[in-house]
């Protein structure tokens, strides 16, 4: 689709003027631009002297009119600026239809879809239906992201005739940037029965069947655009993406890995491919490719690798993750941001207290706490770790610090409750369960809290 919307912009002049945008075209160079305008079958059908129907095309009745259009036609081939100059000088309230139609047809030409609009809509309330200027006007609002009214005007062409099948496509365009999957769907359908191996209407198709969740007929669809485009990366990962929509998590991997072997994988590829290794539970092939998603990390997304890593802290799975944050560390330590490093550093003290280094655990932490006291995820891990160290005065204190920053209250009375509890300290420690629920409740708090409560009211008896 935006091959077709770039031809607006592109030396397609001509092929507006006739009313004949093609749906995919290079553009325009300098030499086919003269055959063009040379070519006597265009030069009838641009004049509108040769298969015109007068219901929906404006014909010259002036004769002088006629000629002016005539000799203007050598200044639109070799000076397209000087074109647009005269043409605004031409084109009248009086003037006829094809005067502002031509202008907008320029102003395409030269990139100006807004003054093309303006001129189409001026041609139209010279001559309502002339189809042409319906015609290119949605395509013009189409390439301005008007969408609803891109799909007004072009519905009004096909309405009057028009029958060439990038309407239907660039219809089907609109409608889907529009949210009108239905009659995206419809109009695509439509260009696919005139073009059905155009590549842009089958993306389209598949686009509003994701939509509507008719997964397993974006997969058909898919199927049919790799066997004709089976190096295409873009299609691989979209249908690796349709396969985790169907949960089919092993067709997902096929695709993945078809991209490592073409050696297109994106770093997004590689962390989704690993994300799903895990998800099948293949933690041995999750973490080579895990690795050489962090080595592949060498422009700006040091964020993904981190987030690879913490999957796996997250699942405990330490001498992996050990062997992945050492790797980070040597290739890319100099590209963590302020917040990146902190949370590289946070999970090496989850790995090192894993390890029985709870020492070094908190000294990495303190540090953190140093440079950020706001950091409610190192102070909650650092208060974990002092209470494991028996430390419960220090772990208190973090605890309380933490309790005080937004978004980490509740995790911070749970974790007070839980030390005082461990002192035998019940009633202490229900009160912060109680300011934990009301806070934000929670079915396994509760069911903490009722048992607490049982073991408080027995010591208590």
């Amino acid at each position: 689709m935006k091959k077709y919307l770039k031809l607006l912009g592109a030396g397609c002049v001509l092929a507006l003027a006739v009313g004949e945008v093609p749906a995919q075209s290079p553009r325009l160079d300098d030499q086919t631009r003269l055959e063009f305008w040379n070519n006597p079958e265009f030069v009838k059908r641009f004049m509108a002297s040769y298969g015109a129907n007068p219901d929906i095309e404006p014909r010259f009745e002036n004769p002088e009119e006629q000629l002016q259009f005539r000799q203007l036609g050598e200044v639109m081939r070799d000076n397209p600026s000087d074109a647009i100059a005269q043409l605004q000088q031409l084109a009248t309230p009086e003037a006829n239809a094809v005067f502002p139609f031509t202008l907008g047809a320029l102003y395409m030409q030269e990139g100006e879809p807004e003054q093309a609009v303006v001129q189409f809509r001026a041609a139209l309330a010279k001559f309502p239906d002339f189809r042409r200027a319906h015609r290119n006007l949605g395509i013009a609002l189409a390439q301005m992201q008007r969408y609803d009214e891109a799909t007004a005007s072009l519905t009004k062409a096909l309405n009057l005739g028009a029958a060439d099948v990038g309407i239907y496509g660039l219809l089907g365009f609109a409608y889907l940037n529009s949210d009108r999957i239905l009659s995206a769907e419809a109009a695509y359908l439509n260009a696919l029965l005139r073009d059905p191996e155009n590549q842009d209407w089958k993306l389209g198709l598949i686009k509003c069947y994701i939509a509507r969740s008719q997964f397993s007929q974006a997969v058909a669809l898919l199927d049919e655009l790799l066997q004709d485009s089976p190096d295409s990366a873009s299609l691989w990962s979209l249908q690796a993406n349709v396969f985790l929509e169907l949960e089919d998590y092993r067709r997902a991997i096929t695709n993945l890995e078809m991209l490592r072997r073409l050696e297109k994988a994106t770093l997004a590829n590689l962390m989704l491919l690993g994300d799903v290794y895990l998800q099948d539970e293949r933690l041995e092939l999750a973490l080579p490719v895990y690795l050489e998603a962090i080595e592949k990390d060498g422009v700006n997304d040091v964020a993904r690798s981190l987030r690879a890593i913490e999957i796996l802290v997250s699942r405990g799975v330490w001498a992996e993750s050990r062997h992945l944050l050492d790797r980070l560390r040597e290739l890319h330590e100099e590209k963590l941001s302020g917040e990146e490093e902190a949370k590289y550093w946070r999970l090496e003290s989850e790995v090192a207290l894993a390890n029985g280094e709870g020492k070094k655990a908190l000294e990495i932490l303190e540090q953190i706490i140093a440079k950020n006291p706001l950091d409610g995820d190192a102070l909650l891990l650092a208060g974990e770790v002092y209470s494991q160290e028996g430390e419960n005065a220090k772990a208190i204190v973090r605890f309380e610090l933490a309790a005080k920053l937004s978004g980490f209250q509740t995790d911070a009375w749970l974790k007070h409750a839980q030390l005082l509890v461990r002192e035998r300290k019940y009633s202490e420690a229900l009160k912060l369960l109680e300011r934990a629920q009301k806070a934000e409740p929670r079915n396994n708090v509760q069911q903490y809290y009722e048992a607490i409560k049982r073991v408080a009211q027995a010591s208590s008896s």
